[in-house]
């Protein structure tokens, strides 16, 4: 398989372009989201990257993009933009609409299951490392990237984690077990058990810093995210 470069706009929004990579399996579509573009993610993070080969791999038609005003996106998304839905229905609508699979990774993964609220064409979701807090402080920032705890921390809440409580499709959290953005018991309060994967952090490394994980991790990941897609 050749990884295609393609272009597209955001639903609705027909004067900005995206940029995506499709890699074509011959079979149905998956999209994949990748993490917050106001924090260095884009489509190329090394997550991301492997679960769009895996999909490949498994004989999907998988789409990984970038957001606007990421890479060669036009655009901009700011910190008081709205999630970025309609980057993600117009990557649905490039691939022909549905019915198709998502997988989001944190920022990507909030998106995915706004877009399942909506109604978007997603019969099943992958959420990976879907946060159920964000950093308030510096502290907290710096605990995230060093992954360690610091004392003097401040989280807040994502103000819309119930939406996770009622997904009116399957859906499944997936995150590192020391990943100080997801709190599995928040989860659990709304019924959901995530899939917590040992020894890693957000990144799904097993050092300090934003550091690329280890191979077998991310095979790791991709076995884990693939089972329950296609359960």
């Amino acid at each position: 398989m050749i990884p295609e470069t393609v272009r597209f706009s955001p639903r609705g929004i027909p004067d900005v372009t995206l940029e995506g990579r499709l890699l074509d399996g011959g079979g149905a579509p998956c999209v994949i989201s990748h993490p917050h573009p106001l924090a260095s993610g884009d489509m190329d993070h090394g997550v991301v990257v492997a679960l769009w080969r895996g999909a490949a791999a498994r004989g999907y038609r998988a789409l990984r993009y970038n957001f606007r005003g990421v890479g060669e996106s036009t655009g901009t998304l700011t910190a008081k933009s709205p999630l970025a839905t309609a980057d993600l229905g117009g990557a649905v609508d490039f691939l022909g609409g549905g019915p198709m699979i998502a997988v989001g990774y944190s920022y990507g993964a909030r998106t995915t299951l706004h877009a399942i609220h909506a109604g978007e064409a997603i019969t099943r979701a992958a959420l990976v490392g879907l946060p159920t807090r964000l950093p308030a402080n510096r502290a907290a920032m710096a605990s995230l990237l060093m992954g360690r705890n610091i004392k003097t921390e401040q989280f807040i809440e994502i103000p819309d984690l119930d939406l996770i409580a009622d997904a009116p499709r399957p859906v499944r959290v997936f995150a590192g077990e020391h990943d100080p953005l997801v709190e599995p018991d928040e989860l659990r309060a709304r019924d959901v058990e995530p899939d917590m994967l040992p020894g890693v952090n957000h990144f799904f490394s097993r050092h300090l810093g934003n550091q690329p994980p280890v191979a077998d991790d991310l095979d790791q990941l991709v076995e884990r995210v693939f089972t329950f897609l296609e359960s």
